[in-house]
């Protein structure tokens, strides 16, 4: 029974109900040591078997019976990736055959089942949910984990992941975590409740309850004042008093343990067993496993008989079976291992290493590591094979803590610094930029070779391009490639590269064509133009060269073509630039380098080839999809959401822009999460939701003018400025997008400048500021002009319809609706049929004007835009029609992660290939496929298949 804890069991209980329907939850209980976690985790177990119980007595076994996983972070194991989820998952370890192919293998990779292939951990993520989703399939399943904060970070990682995942499988995950310990439990997006101390009733209740003599009131409110309610301490502290203590014959203790010390009651209770007990206890609680054969061997090594393991079972420390050796909670193991002195500590962990020679190297490395008294070239060797192994299983967290500590136990400066740059180079693999950051802060230090240096600047500028200021990743790369230019061509060009990116995303024209001048100089063995050879992507080829970087020549990569150019592009060479950039997207798809395929995309963006740009970011996010890189979608989804909205795809944009800030919070990519808050920030704006318009711009600049990210700045600025068109105040659009067009690098982008340079000259006719509407008009028209796009060509001739009168106007408008029909971009073609139909209704050409308004309302209402609708319909009025109201479109009310949903099925992918694209379960979608099928009114996958293809 579970004392004053009523809201608490309530919320456990919802969670449970809503499983055994089919819904999924998860909750992290959070609160100081023995505050009562592990005991309403206990109660969820109780309550589900005995739902289980009660539904096979009523159905005579006919119904879905609880699965009741546990899992417990231990201190020493935390270092040891994936043990927790392997310890998790266990019982159901022959689910993993039902899984897709891919995580299945990852996910057998990470467990040592079978070979390891890196290890994506997101692709090991979604094993874990598919293996939980087959589990539910024969009944709700309850996981239960303990002491979370030890967890290994990649079972932290994992676990986490699919808990913001969890929707429709049955599946509950309950996380216990400590308060103010050193290691803690990061769970963003997670439900926590936090757990205080029971109040003087619930306490003295339980006092009463679990006491074997009659408290007196004085003694039983001065355990209940000294504790703060903590249970565990009101259970624990009678049995370390006295029983004239307890009776009021003799005071208490001045000082009673409370809050987290309440580890010293345990720690009494072990120093009053005998040493040899002791001795047994610190060794069980030096080894993770709790492997009885392990622990009596070091015990023995150390002069401890058997015996000693019966009286610390007896003395209820621990719980022993046939398979394991249990402490009887956490904090006895945490109290043992901390109470004993540091060579009672080394004897112990150099016991169990000795036992482990031969059997499991990676903990006889670490039981080594910790016992080590300074400097250990031998160990450190063995923790960094420990590293590489883990790394290749995809423990990239656990793989950083092991180079850390191997760095630490090297002597030799240039090897310590460089298995600090292992170790960095690993942390930020595994989502922990904060902590890369400070790993390569270590290296630097330590780099003394112009090799070793090149690489941890490398890392350093990756990590601030995702990470951090753009303008300090361009410069930390270029500093560092010009050293290494003729001993390492290929670092160097992976190098520069990145810094051209970070120029080209800042806006740097400059610094940009700085770059480029300097790629071109770099030893090749093919012109610039020619293709490059197939290669494994550039960056991790050029991390892991040797110290000579490989041969002296190198061909430069595709991704350094693009940056050449987008150079000529920005420069003012355009014509060269325009054949360039085409020739290079023309053999694109082919290329095995993502960077390549980005950057070839945004190239053809700005040429304004939006099929081929829209071709191109797709395949990298389909092949991104297809090979579980969950971390590169958000570099990808950011500009294909941008395009995707600008030609009027809006559910597609915003299915793609909420997934991509969703993965950019789960690894730590603020800087792209900066720019999909800007789209999603566009979107509202044109949909005229005000509040999470303003919500997601606030979101986007706050972060892009501290970081130089200037698309992200532009691209929420220009949001704002629609937003203040929509609601027809010109003069506020006016200001915000005269300042976008003369904004400087890393305050907006040329890119955003030149495709909002139409909006500026209407905001700038409506106030009577035709010299800014001229000036906006030429600067379009000459991209236009050099590029050839058929829209920018469009939106010119709308601004020269609006800066001319007469016969000239018409035919402008004429011309720009005509160019329309072949410009791919619905909103901007209904744009300009409204503002030509308030030209005409101005000029009492009210019959000409109303076919144009109309073709504009019908077209707003289609795209679901009811600000710009409404406006079209006001003007219809004014013409003396009234405008006709469309049936809402089933579509628009699909959710975001709906419409991904369909346009994977559109592609005729299964639940179970949708499930692994999107990383989330097979169940999951297709609970979410009923939703639709009911939506959109069809009736078999087939014809849910030909909707999703015409409306593609």
């Amino acid at each position: 029974m579970l004392y004053g804890r009523t809201d608490e069991c309530a919320a456990v209980d919802a969670l449970l109900a809503g499983a055994v329907e089919g819904r999924s939850g998860a909750l992290v209980l959070r609160g100081e040591a023995g505050i009562g976690k592990s005991a309403l985790l206990a109660y969820a177990a109780a309550q589900a078997g005995d739902a289980t119980q009660a539904g096979n007595a009523a159905r005579a076994g006919e119904g879905k019976q609880w699965k009741i996983l546990r899992g417990t972070g231990i201190e020493s194991e935390s270092e040891f990736p994936f043990a927790a989820v392997h310890q998790l998952l266990r019982p159901v370890a022959d689910l993993i055959d039902a899984v897709p192919e891919r995580p299945g293998a990852a996910l057998r990779g990470a467990f040592g089942l079978g070979p390891a292939g890196g290890g994506d951990r997101f692709l090991i993520s979604l094993g874990v949910l598919s293996v939980l989703a087959e589990a539910a399939e024969s009944g709700p399943v309850l996981c239960l984990v303990d002491d979370a904060h030890w967890l290994d970070g990649a079972s932290a990682g994992a676990l986490t992941f699919v808990a913001r995942r969890l929707d429709a499988e049955g599946v509950v995950m309950l996380f216990a975590a400590r308060d103010g310990d050193p290691a803690t439990f990061a769970a963003p997006g997670l439900p926590e409740l936090t757990l205080a101390g029971l109040d003087a009733p619930a306490a003295g209740a339980l006092l009463a309850a679990r006491s074997t003599v009659e408290l007196p009131g004085s003694v039983r409110d001065s355990l209940v004042a000294s504790t703060a309610g903590n249970p565990l301490a009101l259970l624990e502290l009678p049995g370390s008093l006295s029983g004239a203590q307890l009776s009021g014959r003799e005071p208490l203790p001045r000082r009673l343990p409370v809050g987290a010390d309440v580890e010293q009651v345990f720690l009494d209770r072990v120093r009053r067993q005998d040493p040899a007990t002791q001795t047994l206890l610190l060794v069980a609680a030096a080894e993770e496993t709790g492997d009885p054969g392990v622990v009596l061997r070091a015990a023995s090594a150390l002069g401890v008989a058997a015996g000693a393991l019966d009286a610390a079972e007896r003395a209820g420390l621990i719980r022993v079976n046939d398979r394991s050796i249990a402490f009887c909670h956490p904090l006895v193991r945490t109290a043992v291992y901390r109470g004993a002195t540091f060579w009672q500590r080394r004897e112990a962990q150099r016991a169990l290493a000795d036992v482990l020679a031969g059997a499991d190297e990676d903990r006889r490395a670490w039981h080594l590591a910790a016992a080590a008294l300074g400097p250990d070239e031998e160990v450190a060797a063995l923790l960094h094979d420990s590293a590489e192994r883990a790394r290749a299983r995809g423990g990239h967290a656990a793989a950083a803590t092991a180079f850390e500590r191997a760095a630490a136990l090297t002597l030799e400066a240039q090897r310590r610094g460089e298995r600090l740059a292992d170790a960095a180079d690993a942390a930020w693999q595994a989502g922990l930029p904060e902590r890369a950051k400070s790993l390569v802060d270590g290296a630097a230090e330590l780099a003394s070779t112009v090799p070793l240096r090149a690489r941890v600047a490398h890392l350093r500028g990756s990590i601030a391009a995702v990470s951090g200021e753009l303008t300090a990743a361009y410069a930390t790369l270029v500093a560092a490639a010009e050293p290494i230019a003729t001993t390492e061509p290929a670092r160097a060009a992976a190098m520069l590269t990145e810094a051209g990116q970070s120029a080209w995303l800042a806006g740097d024209v400059r610094g940009l064509h700085a770059v480029a001048t300097r790629l071109a100089a770099l030893p090749h063995t093919a012109p610039p133009s020619a293709p490059p050879a197939a290669a494994p992507n550039e960056q991790t080829a050029a991390a892991h060269s040797g110290p000579t970087g490989g041969a002296a020549q190198a061909a430069v990569p595709m991704s350094a073509e693009l940056i050449l150019g987008l150079d000529r592009l920005l420069s003012g060479d355009t014509a060269r630039a325009v054949g360039h950039l085409r020739e290079v997207a023309a053999r694109a798809t082919q290329s095995p380098d993502l960077r390549a395929v980005m950057l070839t995309a945004a190239g053809s963006m700005f040429l304004g080839d939006d099929s081929v740009a829209l071709g191109l970011f797709s395949t990298g996010v389909a092949r991104a999809r297809s090979a579980g890189a969950a971390a590169v979608l958000p570099a990808l989804l950011a500009p294909l959401s941008s395009l995707e909205a600008w030609t009027g795809r809006f559910a597609a944009a915003t299915a793609n822009a909420t997934e991509g800030l969703r993965i950019a919070h789960d690894t730590g990519q603020e800087n792209p999460g900066a720019h999909l808050h800007a789209v999603l920030s566009w979107i509202n704006a044109v949909h005229g939701r005000e509040g999470e318009c303003r919500a997601h711009a606030e979101a986007a600049i706050s972060r892009a003018i501290g970081h130089r990210l200037g698309p992200s700045a532009g691209i929420a600025g220009w949001a704002l400025a629609l937003l203040d068109l929509a609601c027809r105040r010109p003069d506020e659009a006016r200001d915000r997008l005269a300042a976008l067009a003369e904004a400087g690098p890393g305050d907006s982008h040329p890119v955003v400048a030149i495709f909002s340079a139409a909006d500026l000259v209407e905001a700038a006719v409506r106030t009577d500021r035709l010299d800014l509407a001229h000036h906006a008009v030429e600067r379009l028209a000459s991209w236009a002009g050099h590029t050839g796009s058929v829209w920018g060509a469009a939106l010119v001739a709308r601004g020269k319809g609006l800066l001319a009168e007469g016969s000239a106007a018409d035919r402008h408008f004429t011309e720009a609706l005509a160019l329309h029909t072949r410009g791919g971009r619905p909103f901007d073609a209904a744009r300009t049929a409204l503002l030509y139909g308030e030209v005409l209704r101005r000029r009492r050409r009210r019959a000409d004007a109303r076919v144009h308004l109309r073709t504009a309302h019908e077209t707003f209402e289609r795209l679901g835009l009811r600000p710009w609708a409404d406006l079209a319909g006001t003007e219809l009025r004014a013409t003396g029609e009234t405008a006709r109201k469309r049936r809402p479109d089933t579509a628009t009310a699909l959710t975001p992660q709906e419409v991904q949903i369909v346009r994977i099925v559109g592609e005729g992918a299964t639940n179970r290939e949708v499930a692994a694209q999107l990383f989330l379960s097979p169940r999951t979608v297709d609970y979410h496929l009923r939703k639709v099928f009911a939506k959109l009114g069809v009736t078999s996958r087939a014809e849910l298949i030909l909707a999703a293809r015409a409306d593609r």
